[in-house]
């Protein structure tokens, strides 16, 4: 196996699930609010706080991705063994004087300038793991963005 680019998955995993691609699983994440979310890549099963939930949306985003990346690097799948992801969420709703990233959210073609905010913190470790070793990746991030958005 490619040790760089295994490490690089592990690690890219983290910063997608923390990016533009999670735009459409943040209704289901301020759902589940406060607590543990463990995400298979492999399955596609997402658990949190031990209970199986259905699939996010991010997940196939993901998958696709780690798949798309073992073979454009001749990294023969069957030998990741598992990749999965432990995320930390802590929500709370801030008003929005309070905003403290510099993101723009739009809804119909109009940005939105007020309102309230969901402020995210978010703890992400990735496992991916082949016979030889696992590969984890870290990461954290905070994201703010309108309650509501995007819009359904």
């Amino acid at each position: 196996m490619r040790r760089k680019r295994l490490q690089h998955v592990a690690d890219i995993l983290c910063h997608m699930f923390c990016g533009w691609r999670q735009a459409y699983s943040k209704h289901a994440l301020v759902a589940l609010g406060n607590g543990q979310l463990e995400v298979d890549i492999l399955t596609g099963k997402c658990r949190f706080e031990g209970k199986e939930i259905p699939p996010l949306p991010i997940v196939a985003e993901l998958r696709g991705w780690m798949d798309a990346e073992l073979i454009a690097h001749n990294i023969p799948a069957t030998g990741i063994l598992s990749a999965s992801l432990r995320v930390a969420l802590s929500f709370s709703e801030i008003p929005w004087a309070e905003k403290s990233t510099t993101s723009e959210y739009f809804a119909h073609g109009e940005p939105i300038r007020s309102g309230i905010l969901h402020a995210c913190r978010v703890q992400c470790e990735s496992l991916v793991a082949t016979e030889e070793r696992g590969y984890i990746g870290k990461y954290a991030d905070y994201e703010e963005w309108p309650v509501g958005w995007p819009a359904p």
